[in-house]
């Protein structure tokens, strides 16, 4: 019989973990009355994933190669188009503008060897969508807010965005990094 065991830690750093919280929060933003990525802690469910083992799921290995370098790259790209800011340091549509173009695989100087930059962007959003909407075990969907705002497992509750500060959103100049969302 299989059981989840989750790791002791998870497999990103700081900088990786707080840039996937930036892209996942422009994949799927939140509103004041849907919860998001940001609100689901989606980012908690690749940093959880790729700490396992290929006995957990075959493509672990590829992926623990692809995230540190799309990264890095995607980090180099908003370096040059915004100032020197890497991805944990942009805002929503800095953010999203940047997914564009990785989306339509126009980002300039994108490493050889790399994910092709569609790929790239879809293995982003797949991770951002089952992080959002799968099991809170794995990582995500924290306190499974997602299923309760659809009414799963039972009625539907109502969703009201916390009041929080600008500095508060992810990519907010001044966010706090390195925090567990």
């Amino acid at each position: 019989m299989w059981l989840l065991r989750p790791p002791d830690t998870g497999f990103f750093d700081q900088d990786q973990r707080r840039a996937v919280e930036v892209l996942f929060d422009a994949i799927l933003p939140g509103g004041d009355r849907r919860p998001g990525a940001a609100d689901a802690g989606a980012a908690g469910y690749p940093d959880r994933l790729l700490a396992m083992g290929a006995g957990t799921h075959p493509e672990i290995p590829g992926w623990r190669t692809a995230y540190p370098v799309l990264l890095t790259a995607l980090d180099a790209a908003a370096r040059r188009a915004y100032g020197g800011r890497a991805v944990a340091g942009l805002d929503r549509d800095e953010a999203t503008a940047l997914l564009r173009e990785l989306a339509a695989g126009t980002l300039s100087d994108w490493p050889p060897g790399a994910l092709a930059q569609p790929a790239a962007f879809a293995l982003l959003r797949a991770h951002c969508v089952e992080g959002c909407f799968g099991d809170p075990r794995w990582g995500g969907n924290r306190d499974a807010v997602i299923w309760r705002w659809f009414g799963y497992p039972a009625p539907a509750e109502p969703f009201t965005r916390p009041a929080v500060t600008g500095d508060d959103r992810p990519g907010a100049a001044g966010a706090r990094t390195g925090e567990a969302p």
